[in-house]
């Protein structure tokens, strides 16, 4: 009855969604991103070929399993096919090397779900974070291959518990294994019946030491340094900006590099940051540097420069927009300032509850603390150590996933 109610429910919502496309251009695009889907998908993929299928919501959501997914290829030797939800993870698939095809996710309707893992044939699958698709849950199992959840995070309130209820719980329960980041999110499936759990931790660990294998130099800025120390505002919004405005403008350090790497870099966004100084300010891609505050307009760099940084800032936390990652920074064991909204991701909590990181509530305690910071070595030191620390232990969730993935 439900899965009948389930299938109702989403032929409604995209026969709704096509009527609301006529007035607007973003869910327009949905639909017209999926158009013959299943001919791109056939013209591209070779049938003979054994398959593994991820999907993620957005690129944010893949970018957790990189080291999951490059250990699944060289175990494997499969051709990897990764679907994105999102427009915005779409787009950016010319960063993404790692896999063999990348295609939107068809709309989970019966018949769409039927195709695509007919066409696909996959060997087994892997559903990235919160990606719980009903249809084609049940589509897997029918195609016989196996299902796994990774980096699942579960809380008491969740709407997979009252939407849906016994509906949902069912299709957890149809996973071969669900990997979760930690003993709350056991303890909460298993109170709801739910014993296909195994806690992994988090990739998002894995993720940020990967980055630490790679190749971090920045040409541009090494011609930069000189004796100059970096400083590095990553991702930051327009609250966070008025604070690093401010701050910079009236403390004239001489030796020192600010790198401020917007999250929006549309040519507006980066023309309203750098006409917020009165100071020269130099853009990223112009390669033209003659002055020591350089706005950030490019995708793609922004892990790299966290490697030069004396000290970073991380945006989103000042507003109302959300936290972005802070391990991407913590990674390279240097001191990291966030704004006064963190409370949502469990990193952030621990971080600056063991002083690893600092957050701030307003201009007075971000400019005492980046003045201490500056001026401070063993300071700067004393919460390095921290952020050192925390990280022992927290890594190795990709060793114990692969351990327990089977054909």
């Amino acid at each position: 009855m439900m899965n009948l109610l389930y299938g109702l429910l989403i032929n409604i919502t995209v026969l709704f969604l096509q009527i609301v496309a006529v007035f607007n251009k973003k869910i327009k695009r949905f639909f017209e991103n999926r158009k013959n889907i299943f001919t791109k998908i056939s013209n591209q993929i070779n049938l003979k070929d054994q398959h593994i299928w991820i999907h993620a919501a957005s690129l944010g959501e893949y970018e957790l399993a990189v080291p999951l997914i490059i250990n699944l290829k060289k175990k494997y030797d499969y051709k990897i096919i990764l679907t994105f939800f999102s427009e915005s993870g779409f787009k950016l698939k010319e960063r993404i090397n790692e896999v063999d095809y990348t295609f939107y996710l068809p709309i989970d309707t019966k018949s769409n779900s039927r195709n695509f893992i007919k066409l696909i044939n996959p060997c087994f699958s892997i559903f990235i974070k919160s990606e719980i698709w009903p249809n084609y849950i049940a589509e897997i199992i029918r195609n016989r291959s196996k299902i796994y959840l990774v980096e699942g995070s579960f809380k008491k309130g969740d709407w997979y518990f009252s939407i849906f209820n016994d509906f949902i719980k069912n299709k957890l329960k149809k996973f071969d294994k669900i990997f979760v980041q930690d003993k709350n999110s056991l303890d909460v499936l298993e109170k709801n019946n739910i014993r296909n759990v195994e806690v992994s931790g988090s990739l998002k660990f894995d993720r940020v030491k990967y980055q630490l294998t790679l190749n971090n130099k920045v040409e541009k800025i090494d011609k930069l340094l000189k004796d100059r120390r970096v400083i590095v505002f990553g991702s930051t919004w327009q609250e966070d900006e008025k604070l690093i405005v401010k701050f910079i403008e009236k403390n004239k350090f001489k030796n020192l590099l600010w790198i401020i790497a917007p999250h929006d870099i549309s040519q507006t966004n980066i023309n309203r940051v750098t006409n917020s100084f009165t100071s020269p300010v130099s853009i990223y891609s112009k390669n033209k540097f003659k002055n020591n505050i350089i706005v950030i307009d490019t995708i793609g760099d922004l892990k790299k420069l966290y490697s030069y940084a004396e000290i970073a800032y991380v945006g989103g936390g000042m507003g109302n927009t959300g936290l972005h990652n802070i391990l991407e920074a913590c990674v390279f064991e240097i001191p990291v300032l966030i704004g006064k909204n963190y409370t949502k991701f469990k990193e952030s909590i621990d971080l600056v509850n063991i002083g690893g990181v600092i957050s701030v509530k307003n201009q007075n305690e971000f400019n005492t603390q980046f003045k201490k910071l500056i001026d401070d070595k063993n300071y700067r030191t004393q919460i390095s150590n921290e952020t050192f620390n925390y990280f022992k232990g927290k890594t190795g969730a990709t060793k114990k996933i692969l351990k327990k993935i089977t054909l």
